[in-house]
């Protein structure tokens, strides 16, 4: 049926449709709710498909909507772990409604600045990337909230962090098929992250330090990667993400409770 919505609307619909999503996830049996955030990841996929879907390609029907899916199933994810209280969970979902909005936005701008140049490809690039880092430290949150054995911590943070990095790095050049060299870098930076969970696995932190040092390190390797895919890499932007790890590596030590 065709309801001659443009664009805009249909992502407004969606940013509604999750929201309730969201919203639904406490009306669901514990057991079930693994088996809801899957539901909720393939539904996200799907409306932002639908909301995107002129123009794309293959490639496109499947890079752009990784951010969608994971940013919803991030959420939803660490929706869990808030306090049981609707006042607490209305502006979480709210804010979550806003930003999912905001979110589809930036894919759709990638969507057509792959056709030909606009102006708000870098506006659009920044938010991607702010997303990005924002979904990642709600992953790793929970993944550390599951208390697993080191080994399982790298190896479930470097599947997660691989197509998150994976789409990043493509909507550099955004060409029509994914690289060789696209994935293997998103594979070495994903790699990295992977280990660095499994090392930070033996620090004595708290889930928000352990995911917020993940997040950082991140926010650095891709930094640093995608200035150096857009030939913007000089001495002065390369210290000014060295000096933010090293900052954030001291705040992860001195929050740490060493002596238990």
């Amino acid at each position: 049926m065709n309801l001659n919505l443009n664009k805009r609307q249909k992502i407004v619909i969606t940013a509604i449709l999750l929201t309730i999503g969201l919203l639904s996830t406490q009306l669901v049996n514990f057991e079930l709710r693994f088996r809801f955030l899957g539901g909720l990841g393939v539904l996200a996929y799907l409306l932002s498909l639908w909301s995107l879907k002129e123009g794309i390609n293959m490639t496109k029907a499947f890079v752009l909507m990784i951010l969608p899916a994971f940013f919803a199933v991030s959420v939803a994810s660490f929706y869990f772990l808030l306090p049981v209280r609707w006042l607490t969970r209305l502006p979480v979902a709210f804010i979550f409604g806003l930003t999912f909005y905001l979110l589809l936005l930036a894919q759709n701008v990638f969507n057509v600045a792959s056709l030909r140049t606009i102006p708000l490809y870098r506006a659009a690039s920044t938010a991607s990337f702010l997303f990005t880092l924002l979904a990642a430290f709600f992953i790793y949150h929970v993944i550390f909230a599951f208390n697993l054995l080191f080994i399982w911590n790298g190896v479930v943070v470097f599947l997660v962090s691989f197509p998150l990095i994976l789409q990043v790095l493509w909507s550099i050049r955004m060409e029509d098929k994914l690289s060789g060299g696209v994935v293997m870098q998103s594979f070495i930076l994903s790699l990295v992250l992977g280990e660095l969970a499994l090392s930070f696995s033996f620090w004595p932190s708290a889930a928000t330090i352990w995911a917020l040092s993940l997040s950082s390190a991140m926010y650095v390797l891709l930094g640093l990667t995608t200035q150096f895919l857009r030939g913007r890499l000089n001495r002065r932007v390369g210290w000014e993400y060295i000096v933010i790890g090293i900052v954030m590596l001291f705040i992860s030590y001195f929050t740490t409770a060493w002596t238990g």
